[in-house]
């Protein structure tokens, strides 16, 4: 049969490494070289070398660590060679000879079919294939449970299909048992496949709006600058900015995406133009990559007429940053080239206290749960009361965001906060040209003027 050699007992990825016993003239515990010899990977390779797709469809055994028990190592051994055989039996029931390609296990519990995809278009039918092969080999292995080793056998599927880049075989195989995996023990999604390929075609098009929400000075009425907000494809999954982003970090393509938001935004500040100051988010993990500076410095060669000293970083607390002492020597050099930063979700809790006490950034933003009816209660008062002294002490700027009301927006007049946005003064929405803008905001302007009057003579 086809797979008999490349089944072969499904013997471990690990056991085709041979050493070579060559020992070098050194003291390195390295005494010699790894090679691999893999009949199924060097068929891969071919195949991707021939412009063809391969698919990874991982079955992982649910109940392996009940087995790993003192005396069940001859059963552990029965049920794999048991495992083995049904999916032997199995495939050409489902898939045409030519397309399979071989089977591995790996670590024990992770059984990975390679196959060969003809088509994209065979996409949907080859995952719903994996699952009646996941159903099918259940209910072999439970005929033969009674006889050979006790307790029924269960799988997690994961499903992936490898990607034409990176060149390596090797490494496309990994990435491809990394995801599969992670999808078959829950980790991710049982679509994650699909999404990041959605994912991966937002990006290549570059396929996100980026919208312009102003920061309003309330002593003047005057826009003091624009946060850039991002949305997706309209009337897909990924429209919302929380979700785009959570899925981009699920698939390892948060800085791609990041990346793709900076040019938008650069190239808004040229196009419309904008004098004004500029708030693009950005994470923590993203910030901390090398690639990004390198990836900063070609935007700015693409649009040589914005300054750095335009742009504000707005650091998202999305994801925890883990070393404040790296991140400050990170943020050090950017100050270096003018740029600045602000931290987001300011008073959301302690990580948010301690970034600021850690990086002491130059703007901070009052989150939104302290603005939400602070003008019902006198608690959330004094915390925006404390959150500016502390911010004066350290030489900070204050951003109020997150005002809905008239009556929040009073709060922050009578405690002399000096900018805010929020609904109450403007949605998110694409950005005018220079004169249009102007005119666009006017009555916005003169609404905070005579409001903050009002306020002033109130106090």
């Amino acid at each position: 049969m086809v797979l008999s050699k490349a089944v072969e007992s499904c013997k471990s990825w690990i056991s085709t490494m041979r050493m070579d016993n060559k020992t070098k003239q050194n003291d390195s515990f390295f005494s010699g070289e790894y090679t691999v010899k893999d009949p199924v990977l060097d068929k891969v390779a071919r195949i991707r070398r021939n412009g063809h797709q391969c698919v990874l469809i991982l079955l992982n055994l649910d109940n392996f660590g009940q087995m790993l028990c003192p005396g069940h190592y001859e059963q552990i051994l029965t049920a794999q060679r048991i495992i083995c055989q049904k999916l032997n039996e199995l495939l050409p029931v489902f898939f045409q000879e030519e397309d399979i390609v071989g089977i591995k296990q790996f670590h024990g519990e992770d059984y990975c079919i390679f196959l060969r995809v003809p088509n994209t278009q065979l996409y949907l039918d080859t995952h719903y294939k994996a699952l009646l092969i996941r159903d099918e080999l259940e209910k072999r292995l439970e005929a033969a449970q009674q006889k050979h080793y006790n307790g029924k056998l269960t799988f997690g599927v994961g499903f992936f299909i490898m990607e034409k880049e990176p060149a390596s075989t090797w490494l496309s195989v990994s990435i491809a048992f990394h995801y599969a995996q992670a999808i078959a023990t829950k980790k991710l999604p049982v679509n994650f496949d699909y999404t990041r390929k959605q994912l991966l075609d937002i990006i290549a098009k570059e396929d996100i709006v980026v919208l312009c929400q102003p920061i309003m000075d309330l002593r003047t009425g005057d826009i003091f600058g624009w946060e850039m907000l991002s949305r997706g494809p309209k009337n897909s999954p990924f429209y919302s900015p929380t979700d785009l982003f959570e899925f981009a970090y699920q698939a390892d393509l948060l800085a791609q995406m990041e990346f793709i938001v900076i040019k938008k935004a650069l190239k808004e500040i040229v196009e419309k133009p904008i004098q004004e100051q500029v708030f693009i988010n950005i994470t923590s993990e993203t910030l901390i990559q090398p690639i990004f500076y390198d990836q900063l410095i070609e935007y700015l060669s693409l649009f040589p007429s914005v300054q750095p000293s335009q742009i504000i970083f707005e650091i998202t607390e999305r994801f925890a940053i883990r070393d404040y002492r790296q991140m400050s020597q990170i943020m050090h050099k950017y100050r270096a080239l003018g740029f600045r930063f602000a931290l987001d979700d300011a008073g959301a809790g302690y990580a948010s206290l301690q970034s600021i006490s850690e990086l002491i950034p130059d703007i901070i933003k009052i989150d939104r749960s302290i603005i939400q009816d602070i003008d019902q209660g006198a608690v959330k008062q004094s915390l925006l009361k404390a959150l500016m002294k502390f911010a004066e002490e350290i030489n900070c700027k204050v951003i109020a965001e997150g005002i809905e009301t008239e009556e929040e927006a009073d709060i922050l007049y009578q405690h002399s906060v000096t900018m805010a946005q929020g609904y109450y003064f403007a949605r998110p929405e694409p950005i005018f040209n220079g004169s249009l803008r102007r005119a666009h905001y006017k009555d916005l302007k003169d609404k905070i003027r005579t409001r903050s009057q009002i306020d002033l003579a109130v106090i």
